[in-house]
């Protein structure tokens, strides 16, 4: 754990956003709750650390007026199911377990059955929420091999730990996501990938994973001169170029070839699984899935058929 200063803030207003999004890119129309600024964990590539300028962490306690704000956007909304997370600024979960943070925010979704409540997180300690844990909280982990978790993700949890957290949130009766964002290539990541969605196929009940998100890695321009002086070999492995956002991406044939051989090995597994890629423009979407994604909301469309599918008349 971090020793990073914790600073408790009574904020009044704006506590959701939408996902900022990128130009000319698909967005999946998630909103995001600004519950915790600032992350106790350590991965390498995090671009947090250069978008938070302060090293302390900053915990807002007005719970009541987010889930006030949550309820207005829930009931002005009549066209789409809502998603929510409070994995944006700082992992759902690496403090939870000391300051009970989200308990109120599962309940709440949970007695409002209109919209989803997802918690992202790198650390698995869920013990403490099995009690108040419902069908609209999704607790989602960030999978990668256990060799880039080594290198590249300190402080987290341990790839079977979050496979473990995972089983016992579907047993508890919740749905689960997969991010599988960032994938990194580096010399043998097919292979270490591979065994990672065998693991994921043979520890999960795969009917019961709401969804996975594919994305490679990227970061702003000024983290290129970070993983240089530190020497990120794993980072640094293939050939990047730099988008209109400014961000460092693999070239666009090695993202297809990437999201191509994942997405079938996937979908081998399930051929019902719900797979979206974060952040890709539509010829990326057509080239690796063949799917027509012209527009942020034929996905936002797609993920209302997804959670409609799976809960019926629930939601």
């Amino acid at each position: 754990m971090g020793l990073q200063k914790i600073e408790f803030l009574n904020k009044k207003g704006n506590f959701v956003r939408d996902c900022p999004g990128t130009k000319n890119h698909i967005c999946c129309g998630y909103k995001n709750i600004d519950l915790i600024e600032g992350c106790i964990l350590s991965c390498s590539y995090c671009i947090l650390k250069h978008y938070i300028k302060e090293e302390k962490i900053k915990i807002n306690l007005n719970v009541k007026s987010i889930i006030a704000e949550v309820d207005d956007l829930i009931e002005k909304e009549h066209n789409h199911i809502l998603r929510f997370g409070t994995g944006e600024l700082s992992d759902s979960l690496a403090l939870d377990r000391r300051y009970n943070l989200n308990r109120p925010l599962i309940e709440y979704f949970g007695e409002k059955k209109k919209a989803i409540f997802e918690l992202k997180s790198k650390w698995a300690q869920i013990e403490h929420l099995k009690p108040f844990l419902n069908p609209y909280t999704v607790i989602s982990f960030s999978l990668a091999p256990q060799n880039i978790i080594d290198k590249e993700e300190k402080r987290t949890s341990p790839l079977y730990k979050r496979l473990k957290a995972l089983k016992k949130a579907q047993d508890s009766g919740c749905f689960v996501g997969l991010h599988l964002d960032p994938i990194i290539i580096y010399e043998g990541f097919e292979h270490d990938y591979y065994w990672l969605i065998e693991d994921i196929g043979r520890i999960l009940d795969l009917d019961r994973i709401i969804w996975i998100s594919l994305g490679l890695l990227r970061f702003p321009a000024k983290m290129m001169d970070v993983f240089i002086q530190e020497k990120r070999k794993n980072l640094l492995f293939s050939e990047f170029t730099k988008g209109e956002d400014g961000k460092y991406r693999y070239i666009k044939g090695e993202r297809i070839r990437v999201y191509k051989t994942l997405y079938d090995l996937l979908k081998n597994k399930n051929e019902n699984l719900f797979i979206y890629l974060c952040m890709e423009r539509k010829d990326v979407w057509k080239e690796s899935f063949g799917i027509n994604i012209n527009k942020s909301e034929d996905l936002i469309t797609l993920f209302d058929k997804r959670i409609k599918y799976l809960y019926g008349g629930m939601i």
